[in-house]
């Protein structure tokens, strides 16, 4: 299905975010931990994915996902990238994504708490996401968490992937 496999052992920077206690954010959402994906998960991850889109795929084992798991089962999911520039470390988040018959149950509202924690534990000054226009819980959920719509042009450069 993809190249690299989750790593069963997280990153010292995932393990570090994984010591903040995920309590705050699922407090009200019964039976859910949030935590690291792993090797397990990957069918289920895939299939949130194609709830984002058809095309896409699953090709980093490595990537800093965390999903929300009921029962054993993966019902939500989020990416959260830490970088650092010049100015210092910001983050990306990509990925977000509930089953529907998991959303409006505050599933996407733990996940992203659970990322904008992640994101403070890291040093991150701000958080950046996309966000498409159809897409108005998401707007709101986004909105109620303190983000901001700023007036800019994302602007996307498709780069051919190296395999090997």
């Amino acid at each position: 299905m993809f190249g690299n496999v989750p790593r069963t052992s997280m990153s010292m920077d995932m393990a570090s975010f994984s010591r903040v206690s995920d309590d705050r954010a699922m407090q009200g959402v019964s039976g859910i931990a949030i935590r690291p994906w792993e090797a397990r998960d990957c069918s289920d991850v895939q299939a949130l994915l194609k709830l984002l889109s058809e095309d896409a795929e699953v090709t980093a084992g490595d990537a800093p996902t965390y999903v929300a798991e009921k029962d054993r089962r993966v019902v939500g999911m989020v990416t959260l990238c830490v970088f650092t520039t010049l100015t210092g470390a910001k983050a990306y988040l990509d990925h977000l994504v509930v089953a529907p018959q998991w959303r409006r149950r505050g599933v996407g509202r733990a996940l992203m708490q659970h990322a904008i924690e992640r994101a403070e534990a890291a040093g991150a000054s701000r958080i950046d996401l996309t966000a498409n226009a159809t897409k108005e819980a998401g707007h709101a959920l986004y909105r109620s968490l303190g983000f901001h719509e700023r007036e800019t042009s994302n602007f996307r450069l498709w780069l051919p992937v190296r395999q090997g």
